[in-house]
């Protein structure tokens, strides 16, 4: 039994120096909820503490001899350093940080690693100081019951580490032994190679969402995965023109700033599909929407709406609200270990719900653009062919009587009764429980309006709604700025030129 397993009391009976089982603990440590992606997330967070410009993550597919190497080109760690932080607890949370710190526990990089592998190899270098390392081997833990911090690789690790030669400065971090990723694959397997490359791929995704501030900054830290560069994921569309930026509200908490500033994305009829595919997210449209917390430009949360009590519903997919808060409100925020859940203050609780709540009646309004009556802008009110009907807690759907083109078929049939008995069996038998199902299941899959017309179809509804207006009394102008406000029309705004074009020359 080694000295630290071996308990000790003091004379005087004040207390008993019980020191935890070394082969014990370290098991323990594996269980901190990590999955693949926000394990390497959190070395990642390391090496931008340290300064990195660049980082290298790549996957060496050997079987269950698989390894993972993080490798980065930052200011790099002298041996005492090192040691220091290949120690459990290497910082104290409470203790006062550099303000672009991403790390507060002092145990991300062993806690991440355990989660993987069994063995962690770190490996590091200054610009006046010559590489040292340090290995924690959990089977040589289990055996020895002992603290006992290894200093050198082993031989099928140097190969993984040989980045570092390349580089003035920085850090390798070499997992093997990977028993809970690839412990039971064969070189033999090709689907199980297969798996491990989509591991990597899922790495990518996060890391991409995770960092995309930092990679998207002028100039941007790259992160590459098998010497591929990761492109950023802007949950935001910040750049795209039909996106609604709100303004930013900045609110106070012990003397710290907290910013908030709401985003309400573009409904899918005014994005391409390829925008909105990749808007959808590592997790859906639906899965997406909500706050998202970042620390110091890395993301916590990625859409969650923080315990208001707000369902995640299609309708209110569009709202995404971006959440800055400082390292010195990790406790007030109750950040975790593996930096993946915030909890609001109760001082910030009121505000960041009057905050959410407008976000979702915006983004509502966006979403169901198409199926609202009408929709007031500065100088006109936009036509729609549905209006909902609330009664007794219900909402019922009718189609509007005073659409141009209900008015002129009303005109031109000549059964009046037939008409409104088809109309009402319309309205009766909408698929209201269909399309909530078809929502939930399958996100963003319905069309959008005339999705898949021919525009010579599309052409010649439109010009029927205009002979129905120029019918009622309108005149040729007056009917064109007219039928540019009904829907769908106003998505089409070339046709509606085109149309202009054609009734104005005659």
């Amino acid at each position: 039994m080694s000295g630290q397993d071996r308990h000790q009391f003091s004379d005087d009976g004040g207390y008993d120096h019980a020191p935890p089982r070394a082969a014990s603990l370290i098991e323990s440590l594996r269980a901190f909820g990590y999955d693949l992606p926000t394990a390497i997330a959190d070395l990642v967070d390391n090496s931008v503490t340290a300064g990195a410009r660049r980082i290298w993550i790549d996957f060496h597919w050997a079987g269950s001899g698989s390894a993972v190497a993080i490798t980065d080109d930052g200011c790099g760690m002298t041996a005492d350093v090192l040691v220091a932080a290949m120690h459990l607890g290497s910082k104290n949370p409470l203790e006062s940080r550099d303000k672009q710190d991403l790390g507060r526990f002092g145990l991300g990089l062993k806690t991440a690693s355990f989660s993987q592998c069994r063995r962690l190899t770190v490996r590091s270098r200054t610009e006046d100081q010559p590489p040292t390392t340090r290995c924690w081997d959990l089977d040589h833990v289990a055996r020895t019951n002992d603290w006992q911090l290894l200093r050198r690789a082993d031989s099928d690790g140097e190969k993984y580490l040989e980045r570092l030669l390349h580089l003035r400065s920085g850090t390798v971090v070499l997992w093997q032994n990977l028993d809970r990723v690839t412990g039971h694959f064969t070189t033999q397997n090709d689907r199980q190679q297969q798996s491990f490359l989509e591991l990597a791929e899922r790495v990518r995704i996060h890391l991409g969402m995770v960092f995309q501030t930092l990679i998207s900054a002028r100039p941007g830290i790259e992160i590459l995965i098998n010497d591929r560069p990761i492109p950023a994921w802007d949950p935001f569309l910040a750049d795209q023109p039909a996106t609604q930026t709100l303004p930013v509200t900045r609110l106070t908490l012990r003397g710290e700033v907290v910013e908030v500033q709401p985003f309400i994305l573009p409904h899918q009829s005014k994005i391409t599909r390829s925008e909105f595919e990749a808007a959808s997210g590592p997790r859906g449209w639906n899965a997406h929407q909500g706050f998202y917390v970042y620390r110091n430009q890395r993301l916590l949360v990625p859409g969650d709406w923080l315990g208001f009590g707000w369902a995640k519903e299609e309708h209110y997919k569009l709202a995404r609200i971006r959440i800055e808060i400082p390292n010195a409100l990790d406790h007030d925020w109750q950040i975790d270990v593996t930096k993946s859940r915030a909890i609001p203050p109760l001082p910030l609780r009121e505000e960041l719900h009057r905050i959410g709540a407008r976000a979702r009646a915006d983004a509502k309004r966006i979403y169901s653009h198409r199926g609202a009556k009408l929709v007031a802008t500065e100088d006109r009110a936009s036509i729609f062919m549905w209006e909902p009907i609330s009664r007794h807690d219900k909402t019922f759907y009718r189609l509007n009587r005073e659409h141009p083109l209900f008015k002129r078929v009303q005109a031109a049939s000549g059964d009046r009764k037939a008409l409104t008995a088809f109309m009402r069996l319309v309205e009766e038998t909408v698929p209201i429980p269909h399309i909530t199902i078809e929502n939930s299941e399958r996100p963003g899959s319905h069309a959008a309006p005339f999705d898949h017309a021919r525009e010579r179809e599309i052409r010649e509804i439109m010009q029927q709604a205009y002979d129905s207006l120029i019918e009622t009394g309108y005149g040729p102008d007056e009917a064109i700025r007219r039928l540019q406000t009904i829907w769908p029309f106003e998505l089409f705004p070339a046709l509606l030129e085109s149309l202009k074009e054609a009734e104005t020359h005659g």
